[in-house]
């Protein structure tokens, strides 16, 4: 008898290697990368190592997979609740386009940033790994492109900036938070606040946006 798991929203049987690639992906987020053993996958997923090996080659190529996908998804699922909010606008202001940027203590970007990074720094060892991320890279890419195209368009009616210079800018941010992260180690550091933060955009925004608008 097959097992039927909801895929992309609707149910259809699950295959041997979306099993494996399930069992992956849960030892990966509660062992960590370095806990994921290839037997302890083929047991939880109920196949045997070598068909493991004709999917994936390796340990490497497994993992390649896995954090390949958590990576791209860990950006995608920010990425459509900002177009969620943004579609459900009448028009786009100053204070939509902050309310959409990442923040440093948000609680749940702290363990997508740290994961992120944690992935990142796997890919230098794991040259499979950083031709996946650079497949998740280029389709991340162009979706916070395209939704910055709309926002402007949308706010100024023409681009005022290079959206994919914006994109780079929301990405690099949202990584860096990280140094933010460290300075809550010390009691004796004043880190860096959502409100501090908030204030800081809605004056860059401003000025980037409003005279267009005052035309």
């Amino acid at each position: 008898m097959s097992e039927t798991v909801n895929l992309q929203g609707r149910d259809k049987p699950i295959t041997s290697k979306e099993r494996i690639v399930i069992s992956a992906r849960s030892q990966v987020e509660t062992k960590g990368i370095l806990g994921l053993r290839v037997q302890d996958v083929a047991s939880d997923a109920n196949v045997s190592v070598p068909l493991i090996y004709k999917y994936f080659v390796d340990r490497d190529g497994l993992l390649s997979e896995v954090l390949g996908q958590m990576f791209e998804e860990l950006v995608l699922q920010n990425v459509e609740a900002s177009e969620r909010y943004f579609n459900d606008l009448a028009t786009a202001t100053v204070d939509d386009f902050v309310a959409v940027m990442p923040y440093p203590l948000q609680a749940y970007r702290v363990r997508q940033r740290w994961m992120r990074i944690q992935i990142l720094a796997a890919s230098v060892e794991i040259p499979q790994l950083r031709e996946r991320l650079s497949i998740a890279q280029i389709h991340v890419n162009e979706r916070i492109v395209k939704f910055f195209d709309a926002m402007q368009t949308s706010f100024a009616g023409k681009f005022v900036v290079s959206s994919s210079a914006l994109a780079l800018l929301t990405q690099a941010t949202a990584l860096g938070f990280v140094l933010n992260d460290l300075l809550l180690n010390d009691s004796e550091v004043v880190s860096v606040t959502d409100e501090e933060y908030s204030y800081m955009l809605k004056l860059m925004f401003t000025a980037m946006f409003t005279p267009v608008n005052t035309k």
